[in-house]
C-alpha cells in the first residue's frame, strides 16, 4: 500500500477514536430519517380524523423552518399525554385540502409558518382559510427569518394569538427604530461600507408586548439533536488552528461584510493553520471537531447554523457581540459560551492570539457551551417551552 495511504488510514483511525466521525455520521443519518419520515407521514394527515383534539402545524418546506417543527414531531407523543393533543404537520400549501369539509372543529391549536415576502394578499387568504376550516383554534405564527426583525408581525397581528421569533431584541424599541436599509444589519454595514440603501421603519403594534415568544433557534434541527446528545464534546486533536469556511456572495453589505471578515483570516494564515472554502457538509462537520476555533460573522441575520455546529463539535466560537440579542437557550455568554469580537473585526486578530495561547481557557469555554444545548435537550426544556405556545 502506498505510503500516503497509510498516514490518511492512521488519520481516519484517529478521527474515528476520537467519536468525531461517528457522530457527524449518526447525525446526518437522523437528518436523512427525518426527510424519509416527513415525506411519509405529514402527507397522510391531509384526510385524517381531525375530529379529536388535534395541533396541526403548517409548516413552510425550508431547512430552517424545518427546525421549528422537528421538535414538535418529536415530542409528539409526550404532546398527546400531557395536553391530549394529537399533531398533525402539514405542508402549507395542503391548507386548502384540509379541514374544508367542516369536520376540523376540535383543532385546539394551529402553528403557521409563511415565507418573510409573502404578499399581503397571500398572507390574508392564508389566515382566512385557518380561520374558515379551524373556527376554534388558537393560531400561532412561526417566524423563522433570519433577519431579528419583525417585518410581518403587523400585517397578521389581527389573525394570530401568539408570535414566535427564535431571536428577540434585548432592546424592545429597537423594532421601532428606522434603520438605514431592512435590517439592524444592513443599517450597521451599509454605513461602514457606504452602501446605497433607503430607510425603513416597520409599524409594530402594541399587541407585540403579550404576542411575542422567545422561540428555540437552530438548535433543534435534527442533526443538532443529535449532536449535542452526547455527554460531552469530541476528544481528541485539533490540529486546525481556525476554522473560517464561509460564503462571502450575497447583497452589496453582507459581500463586503464577509469579505472583510475572511480578509481578517487571511492576515493570520501565514501563521496559523486556517481553512476555508467551500466543504460537502459531512467533511466540514467532521473538520469543525479538529479545528480549535471557528470564526462565525454575521448573515443575513445574526445567529447561523455555524454557531450551533461549532459549538457541539468543540470548537471555541469566535463571533461578533450578541448582546443586542436574547436567544434561547443562550450560548452567546461572553467569554463563558463564546468569544465576542467587535462588528467591524478590528478586534479579531488579537482575540484569536490570546486564546490559541490559552488552550485552557479555550477549552473551559467551549465545555461550558456544550452543556448548554446538552442540557436543553437532556432536561426536554423545549417541551417546557411548550406551556407559552399551547
Amino acid at each position: 500500500m502506498p505510503r500516503w495511504r497509510n498516514k490518511d488510514f492512521i488519520k481516519w483511525l484517529l478521527l474515528v477514536s476520537s467519536g468525531t466521525v461517528i457522530r457527524v455520521w449518526r447525525a446526518q443519518l437522523s437528518e436523512i430519517i427525518w426527510k424519509i419520515t416527513k415525506r411519509i407521514n405529514c402527507k397522510l394527515p391531509i384526510r385524517g380524523d381531525y375530529t379529536v383534539p388535534s395541533f396541526v402545524f403548517l409548516y413552510y418546506p425550508n431547512a430552517i423552518a424545518g427546525s421549528q417543527l422537528y421538535p414538535f414531531y418529536s415530542y409528539r407523543k409526550k404532546i398527546r399525554r400531557q395536553y391530549g393533543l394529537t399533531l398533525k404537520a402539514l405542508p402549507l400549501n395542503s391548507l386548502e385540502k384540509v379541514g374544508a369539509d367542516g369536520g376540523a372543529t376540535n383543532v385546539q391549536v394551529v402553528a403557521v409558518q409563511a415565507h418573510f415576502k409573502a404578499e399581503d394578499k397571500d398572507l390574508g387568504n392564508i389566515f382566512s382559510l385557518i380561520k374558515s376550516n379551524f373556527p376554534k383554534a388558537k393560531v400561532v405564527f412561526f417566524d423563522w427569518y433570519a433577519p431579528s426583525d419583525l417585518r410581518l408581525f403587523s400585517k397578521i397581528d389581527p389573525y394570530i394569538d401568539k408570535y414566535v421569533k427564535k431571536t428577540l431584541f434585548v432592546d424592545s424599541h429597537e423594532y421601532r427604530k428606522s434603520h438605514f436599509g431592512d435590517t439592524n444589519l444592513m443599517d450597521y454595514y451599509g454605513k461602514l461600507y457606504n452602501c446605497q440603501h433607503e430607510n425603513k421603519k416597520y409599524v409594530i403594534p402594541k399587541s407585540i408586548d403579550k404576542k411575542l415568544i422567545e422561540g428555540v433557534g437552530f438548535l433543534t434541527a435534527p442533526y443538532l439533536y443529535s449532536l449535542f446528545s452526547n455527554k460531552g464534546v469530541p476528544v481528541g486533536s485539533r490540529p486546525i488552528d481556525l476554522n473560517a469556511r464561509f460564503t462571502v456572495k450575497g447583497s452589496d453589505w453582507y459581500s463586503q461584510m464577509r469579505a472583510e471578515a475572511l480578509k481578517r483570516t487571511f492576515q493570520l494564515s501565514s501563521i496559523y493553520s486556517v481553512s476555508n472554502g467551500p466543504l460537502p457538509k459531512i467533511d466540514y462537520l467532521i473538520e469543525l471537531g479538529r479545528s480549535k476555533m471557528t470564526f462565525s460573522p454575521f448573515g443575513y441575520g445574526e445567529i447561523c447554523w455555524r454557531d450551533y455546529e461549532a459549538v457541539a463539535l468543540g470548537s471555541l466560537l469566535l463571533k461578533p457581540d450578541m448582546g443586542n440579542l436574547k436567544t434561547y437557550p443562550d450560548i452567546f455568554i461572553p467569554y463563558e459560551t463564546y468569544v465576542p469580537v467587535a462588528w467591524d473585526f478590528s478586534d479579531f486578530a488579537e482575540k484569536f492570539t490570546y486564546y490559541i495561547a490559552n488552550p485552557d481557557e479555550r477549552l473551559r469555554i467551549t465545555k461550558n457551551a456544550y452543556q448548554v444545548g446538552h442540557q436543553f435537550f437532556k432536561d426536554e426544556e423545549f417541551f417546557e417551552h411548550l406551556k407559552q405556545i399551547i
